[in-house]
Formats: structure tokens, C-alpha cells, sequence
């Protein structure tokens, strides 16, 4: 019997040891306290039954039968404590995810192409991507401030513009549907208007003016012209390919949009409306 309550001894140092590690791990490694201030909360919660739970295993007794009926016992108590860490690991994960998402955001805030302009963060909620419309959902709307015709950003640039807006939900029409139709500019002196070609498609380069053409891997921006329905100098995208005529004109540009498109989780409303 002796020999037994000294193997519970060492099974509950070595369970308390890793219940102390595991907390001590939580600290040092947590990068955001608010999220490791409540897991750690968690994992003081998960072992506090446990450690009850071993002090009666520990606690003498006359059975001869003892020692198995504290084993099983134990053994219950480890998969309660697999459990109770298993779901700390999944609220950890959930935990670092929501901290990434709210750095994005946070970057949204901060974006130097859109200084001095009022933005709304916004989650999409959908897309609608296809040959005959390019479409994302976002999940705000009018009650958040976001209408029809203000244009819609990500991190790296121009996303599109709101066409239509409900209290909770806003549609964003991306810069590569066909319909869109957006002033640009290329270098310092060429004007050209970046038309959509559909999902999957880059943009083509509508030459209106300039002296000089583009480059391949020259960037192409808004140029706030066409009424100023965008603001000047969002990067829209980047020069893929182009060909001139004989006359050294350009008479087809494509351009790689700048956001990823497929991939948009967070975007920015810009509290910009077209002048009256």
C-alpha cells in the first residue's frame, strides 16, 4: 500500500509540475494580455478540480483495494485534464486569430494613401464573383455610415465602390467588373481611364492623354479626375504588359490589380462622396 501511495505521490508532482509549466508557458508567451489574462483564467479553473481531486487519492485509507481504485481515479482525472488543455489550445488559436484580424484592421486605419480622409472598417461577408458581375458583401452599412458611391479599400489599395447599401449590408463593386470605369494615371504626364475585363481578367488601359508611355511594373493610380467621384492617388494597380502602334502610342495595356482580390477578409470605406 505504501508503494502505491508513492506512485500516486509521484503521478500528482509530475501532473502539477506540467499544470504549473502550462501556465507559466501561457505568461511568457502571450503576446496580447487581455486574451492570456482569461486563458490563464481557464487553465487555473481546469486544474482546480483536479488538484482537489488528487488530495483525496492522496488521503489514506484502509482498502487493500485502494491503490487500483486510485488509479482509475488518476486516469480519469488525466483525460479530464487532456480535455480541460485541449480546448485552452483551441481558445488559444481562436484567440491569436482574433488578434491578427484586429491588426489588419487596425492597419486600415493607417493607410498613406488616404490621409486626411474618414474611414469605416468593414468585414466582407460575401462575394459574388462570375463572368457577368464581380461583386464583395460587406457586413455594414448605412447605419454604420457607409453609402452608395464612396470607394472602398484594402491594404495595399483601391478594392472598388459601394453601389448599394441597406442599414447592415453594403454591395462593393470590384475594379475588375466590366462595368467599372476609373480615371487613372501612369508616371507623371499619362492619363488613362482603368476599365474592368471581368474575374480573372487584368485591367486594360483606356489612353486618354500623355507624353510619355508606360512602363511594364510601373504602378497606376487614381486621378481624382472624371468628376472626383475618388480621391487622387490610390494605387490601383501595376503595368503587366503593353504594346504600342507604329505611331508610338500605347494601344493595349493590361494592369494587375494591386489588391488580391480572392482574399479580402477586411476593407476600408472612405467617407469620400462624389462633389455635387
Amino acid at each position: 500500500m505504501a508503494a502505491n501511495r508513492r506512485t500516486s505521490q509521484r503521478l500528482t508532482l509530475v501532473m502539477l509540475l506540467l499544470a504549473s509549466l502550462t501556465v507559466l508557458t501561457l505568461d511568457y508567451h502571450g503576446q496580447a494580455s487581455h486574451a492570456i489574462s482569461h486563458v490563464r483564467n481557464a487553465v487555473r479553473d481546469a486544474i482546480s478540480p483536479i488538484q482537489r481531486g488528487v488530495a483525496a487519492v492522496l488521503h489514506p485509507v484502509g482498502d487493500v483495494f485502494s491503490g487500483t481504485i486510485h488509479y482509475g481515479s488518476l486516469e480519469t482525472q488525466n483525460q479530464q485534464l487532456r480535455e480541460a488543455l485541449g480546448q485552452i489550445r483551441l481558445k488559444l488559436a481562436g484567440d491569436a486569430y482574433a488578434s491578427a484580424e484586429a491588426e489588419r484592421v487596425l492597419a486600415l486605419a493607417h493607410l498613406p494613401f488616404v490621409a486626411g480622409i474618414p474611414l469605416i472598417a468593414a468585414e466582407v461577408i460575401g462575394n459574388s464573383m462570375s463572368n457577368f458581375q464581380s461583386t464583395i458583401e460587406l457586413g455594414s452599412g448605412t447605419s454604420s455610415g457607409v453609402g452608395p458611391g464612396m470607394p472602398v479599400v484594402g491594404n495595399a489599395g483601391l478594392v472598388g465602390s459601394v453601389i448599394s447599401a441597406s442599414s447592415s449590408t453594403a454591395t462593393v463593386l470590384l475594379v475588375t467588373d466590366r462595368s467599372s470605369s476609373i480615371p487613372v494615371s501612369v508616371g507623371m504626364t499619362g492619363l488613362y481611364r482603368a476599365l474592368g475585363a471581368g474575374y480573372g481578367r487584368p485591367l486594360t488601359l483606356e489612353y486618354i492623354a500623355g507624353s510619355t508611355n508606360p512602363h511594364r511594373g510601373e504602378l497606376v493610380y487614381t486621378s481624382g479626375l472624371g468628376g472626383g467621384a475618388i480621391p487622387a492617388g490610390i494605387p490601383v494597380g501595376v503595368v503587366r504588359s503593353l504594346r504600342v502602334s507604329s505611331e508610338g502610342s500605347p494601344t493595349a495595356v493590361t494592369v494587375t490589380p494591386i489588391v488580391n482580390l480572392d482574399d479580402l477578409q477586411f476593407v476600408a470605406v472612405l467617407e469620400w462622396l462624389e462633389p455635387g
